[in-house]
């Protein structure tokens, strides 16, 4: 039961990290290059936000699948 809760929260960590970085990369950064970019709305429905989404869960789960791959297994 602690196994599967820890992974949830290693997984929930992940995409927050995730958001942060797309967020930070999308708000700060493309500006700076000319390249514009208009956060989404909460109730969006476009398809920047489906882009934005899944490029969220992407990263997400590379860094959740990098942090399982690090971990020593249990002995």
């Amino acid at each position: 039961m602690l196994r599967v809760l820890r992974r949830v929260g290693i997984a929930f960590g992940s995409l927050v990290a995730a958001w942060l970085v797309i967020s930070l990369v999308g708000g700060f950064v493309l500006p700076f290059v000319g390249v514009p970019f208009r956060p989404t709305d909460p109730g969006a429905t476009g398809s920047s936000s489906a882009i934005v989404g899944l490029v969220t869960l992407i990263l997400g789960g590379l860094i959740y699948r990098d942090i399982i791959r690090r971990e020593q297994p249990a002995s």
